[in-house]
């Protein structure tokens, strides 16, 4: 009878051991940790990504890169045990211009206007780190100086209207706040461009309407797939062939005018798509120096500056 008492505890404390160990190895979806060795990912691109509906799948494989991976429940519980110096980033509290929910259209718009399509692109000014007590931070600006700003020119337009004070509204403010200076109080001001809300698009193929998927696509996961959204929707809504038989993988930002932004992690993302076979390397000209020391095996890298020289280029 002792012997069995003895032992019981020991059987409950099992199970309760398992599940400690398996919640432990649980990644954390809302954080991203890259660190000083960070992994990259290729993924595929063509099949998955959703445009008003129909899945897009032009000729060729495409994948977009990552670098970076959620952080495990263990991970963070020892963050917080000890001070880290270069903690997971929290993913719900970026800015809107790194939330695919707002940049994959904006791409798939930039695609779609090279291909010949009449897309009205407009602006999203979004200000953040408020140099004034009291201010919205972040805020999403509306109007400047009286002037509605749903182009760029309204905002240069703006700009010029500047005097001893500034007058601005935000998305979520009842009317127009006035602070002294010729200038939007706030120590960062992003500029992009927006789709229109009718045109539609996200990464997610057969699954981009369930629920989990949707409040990915509303954390800030970046924007260093727009160059590869920009290029799939160009060609299938040109109806050619830029992948031509191979494997094509990239990575960069796209602008409203076509121009590549730099991004992070271009060395992780370049062995990413090297050891999954991409037989083309497209990544932003002005990082090119990151990869001199980077070993290409077969895979031709392909620095490009615009949207227009990465479709000349695959085309040569």
């Amino acid at each position: 009878m002792r012997t069995g008492r003895r032992q019981q505890p020991r059987g409950r404390a099992t199970p309760l051991l398992m599940m400690l160990t398996v919640l432990a190895l649980l990644p954390v979806p809302w954080l991203h940790a890259v660190g000083d060795d960070p992994p990259g990912g290729a993924w595929r691109l063509d099949g998955r990504l959703v445009v008003d509906g129909r899945i897009v799948d032009p000729p060729g494989r495409w994948s977009w890169l990552t670098v970076g991976r959620p952080p495990l429940v263990a991970e963070v519980v020892r963050d917080w045990l000890v001070a880290s110096d270069d903690p997971a980033q929290d993913l719900r509290l970026g800015t809107l211009a790194s939330r695919p929910s707002v940049n994959e259209p904006a791409a798939v718009a930039i695609g779609l206007q090279a291909a010949g399509v009449e897309v009205n692109l407009e602006i999203l000014v979004e200000a953040s780190g408020a140099l004034i007590p009291g201010l919205p931070d972040p805020a999403v600006v509306t109007e400047l100086n009286g002037v509605a700003l749903h182009h760029r020119e309204d905002l240069e337009r703006a700009v010029s209207l500047a005097g001893d004070r500034t007058s601005f509204v935000t998305a979520d403010a009842a009317g127009p706040l006035v602070v002294p200076g010729d200038a939007l109080p706030y120590e960062r001001l992003e500029v992009i461009e927006v789709a229109p809300r009718e045109l539609t698009a996200a990464i997610g193929g057969p699954l981009d309407r369930l629920p989990p998927v949707r409040w990915l696509r509303k954390l800030a996961l970046g924007r260093s797939h727009g160059l590869m959204v920009a290029l799939v929707a160009y060609t299938d809504a040109s109806g050619g062939d830029l992948a031509r038989g191979r494997h094509v993988a990239g990575t960069g930002s796209i602008r409203g005018d076509g121009s590549v932004g730099p991004i992070g992690g271009l060395a992780a993302k370049a062995a990413a798509a090297r050891d999954r076979g991409a037989d083309v390397l497209l990544f932003p000209a002005e990082q090119h120096g990151e990869l001199d020391s980077f070993d290409p095996g077969t895979m031709r890298l392909l620095p490009v500056a615009t949207l227009d020289t990465a479709i000349a280029a695959l085309e040569r």
